[in-house]
């Protein structure tokens, strides 16, 4: 017997509104960011916002806009009631932040929501008072000009959508950074923020975009920008702050898009950054940009997901292609001036790579006869052939850039004097002191030699960067900061996989205060620290006391590592556990924190370094992709 079909039914406003609420309210930060953008719209130029518990419990926003009457106030509770648009065609060049007319009912329907509003025309306002979508209350009130709205219990007439609600301190996080987004947007907006009666931060009007970033995001991030002058292409402007060649960034999260003024997230900009920046970042760092992008609102489509946070472009490659040029361009020119500053000239080179050593190396030492074998190539040759490289550059560089010093001890770090021009003569001594190294390590290779590297020979340092060696067929160079990378990313490898993690306690305690959101973090997942080394203890609120790191850990910058790995684990939402410095975000990590600093060039150090190197697994590269070794043997 066949099952007769169900009856259709127009569902009641009460549970439509609700069902809508699933969709716009997700979370707290969503109410703030719904009633944020209505007083926007109403044309505020000072937001107070208030709330406690992670919003759960409570928030407050008050801005002194146009207001509403008593008629336009009741109005705004009903669903689909709106005005922002009024003609399909005014979706397709939506220019205001609101204009689904959905929010205010859904939050009315989920809390206990009381409204207040006056405009400039009246000398009252009108106070609306609803619980879980009824009404309870309309009355006059007495309040200045703007609108003022409250919400408390959210989620009480849908007590399951409360259990997938995060902890106070990460609903909170989202809340600050959503305003803190708005602030940045919005100029000519000053916004306050208050956690249960603690000031978060407070914007103040009309600053210079490095300024707005380092008051809402800190002066750590600040300091790394360089500001993006507004370029124009076509019916597309941008501006907005970038940052600097050199410094890096952990995770992609400092990538913010400001469209007309609204944050989004736009894949189009987020691929333009990271082209941007390849030449520049090591495998597995990220950029920070905060761009400001006007378009015309017909080529963008906010209407693409109820939360408005997700755009789609009309003209998106357009827009991409814009973004790469304006951002190389910029990084291109900073990067001469940095160099021009440096050297004092009109024009410079960029810092030597192991790349350009080769090559320059490639142009400039002559090869041998056809008919001369490359067995029959001595060192003597070699030294010949970089003492001459080193005199013309020299001689051709001037003071622009440091002469090519081929001794066999440099210390790395240390100042070394300029070549100036016509020296050829000092140049020339090189080939004596190479010269009586040869001799006095010939007939039994250099004291320096390991075991386990046979064939070896060191020769010098070049560029205060790379150890030269030479074998029976070829001369290699070694990065020394790649390598150190590898050698001591894999000592922690090793300590991590015994499953003993040994510490080193410090004679001082380092101090590290955390954010909300990560110290919630850390207090979840202190046993893994413990289990890797760490002898962490709080101190105060968010404040932490550092008595011991892992043994592989370099104590130069405990506070910046810790704060590293937090915001790579939380962002990548994983739990910490004993091994779990065992994977790429580790590596990511420890392989950055590593540098040449103290690391004195010797025979026998770099002889001794590149024995550990040859040891580890995948020697030939860095944990950050950079090359350790290069070998050259077609020139010679």
């Amino acid at each position: 017997m066949k099952k007769a079909p169900p009856e259709i039914r127009i569902l009641p406003e009460n549970v439509a509104n609700k069902i809508a609420a699933g969709e716009v309210i997700e979370r707290p930060s969503a109410v703030v960011k719904e009633l944020l953008e209505n007083s926007i719209d109403a044309g505020a130029t000072r937001i107070d916002i208030e709330f406690k518990n992670g919003g759960k419990s409570f928030v407050k926003i008050m801005d002194n806009g146009c207001g509403m009457t008593r008629e336009q106030a009741l109005m705004s509770l009903e669903p689909h009631a709106t005005s922002k648009i009024s003609e399909p065609e005014d979706l397709f060049k939506i220019s205001s932040y609101g204009f689904r007319g959905e929010a205010i009912p859904s939050i009315a329907s989920v809390s206990k929501f009381c409204m207040r509003s006056r405009p400039a025309s009246q000398s009252s306002g009108t106070q609306v008072e609803i619980y879980a979508g009824d009404v309870k209350s309309v009355r006059e009130c007495g309040m200045p000009e703007g609108t003022e709205t409250i919400v408390e219990n959210l989620f009480c007439s849908v007590p399951a959508r409360r259990k997938f609600l995060k902890s106070d301190n990460v609903e909170a996080s989202h809340i600050i950074k959503l305003c803190r987004l708005y602030a940045l947007a919005l100029p000519h907006l000053a916004i306050s923020l208050i956690e249960n009666s603690r000031v978060v931060f407070r914007s103040e009007r009309d600053l210079g975009v490095l300024e707005r970033i380092s008051r809402t995001f800190g002066g750590e991030i600040g300091s790394k920008l360089i500001e993006l002058r507004e370029c124009k292409l076509g019916g597309m402007k941008m501006s907005g702050a970038i940052l600097k060649p050199g410094e890096s960034f952990a995770t992609s999260r400092n990538i913010c898009a400001f469209i007309n003024s609204r944050p989004v997230d736009c894949r189009a900009v987020y691929s333009a950054v990271k082209e941007s920046y390849a030449q520049y970042l090591p495998k597995g760092k990220f950029a920070a940009a905060f761009l400001f992008i006007e378009l015309d609102p017909a080529t963008v489509d906010v209407n693409v997901h109820p939360a408005k946070r997700e755009v789609r472009l009309k003209n998106e490659f357009a827009v991409r292609d814009f973004i790469v040029e304006a951002i190389s361009g910029k990084l291109s020119a900073y990067t001469l001036s940095t160099n021009r500053c440096s050297f004092k000239l009109d024009e410079s080179e960029p810092e030597p790579s192991m790349e350009s050593a080769a090559a320059e190396a490639r142009r400039s030492i002559q090869l041998p006869s056809p008919a001369v074998s490359p067995k029959k190539c001595n060192s003597s040759e070699i030294f010949s052939a970089l003492d001459s490289l080193g005199a013309r550059a020299a001689n051709s560089l001037g003071n622009a850039r440091p002469a090519l010093d081929f001794s066999p001890e440099v210390r790395l770090g240390a100042n070394v004097p300029r070549a100036q021009k016509n020296s050829t003569a000092e140049i020339s001594g090189l080939a004596e002191r190479v010269s009586n190294v040869e001799n006095a390590t010939q007939g039994g290779g250099f004291q320096g030699c390991v075991s386990d590297v046979p064939g070896w020979r060191y020769v010098g340092c070049v560029h205060k960067k790379y150890a030269v060696f030479e074998t029976d067929k070829s001369m290699v160079l070694m990065s020394v900061t790649s390598a150190l990378r590898r050698v001591h990313y894999q000592r922690a490898m090793d300590s991590m996989k015994s499953g003993k993690a040994v510490s080193q306690r410090l004679l001082i305690p380092a101090s590290i205060k955390l954010d909300r959101a990560d110290a919630d973090f850390y207090e979840t997942n202190k046993k893994a620290f413990k289990a890797c080394g760490f002898d962490i203890e709080e101190f105060g609120p968010n404040f932490y006391r550092i008595y011991a790191s892992p043994d592989w850990l370099p104590l130069g910058d405990l506070e910046g590592f810790i704060r590293d790995f937090i915001e790579l684990a939380r962002d990548e939402s994983r739990v910490l556990k004993k091994r779990v410095l065992a994977d790429e975000t580790f590596a990511r990590i420890i392989s950055s924190k590593i540098n040449m600093t103290g690391f004195v060039c010797t025979q026998t150090s770099a002889m001794s370094l590149l024995g550990d190197l040859l040891k580890c697994p995948g020697h030939m590269s860095a944990p950050d992709g950079k090359p350790t070794l290069k070998e050259f043997s077609e020139f010679f």
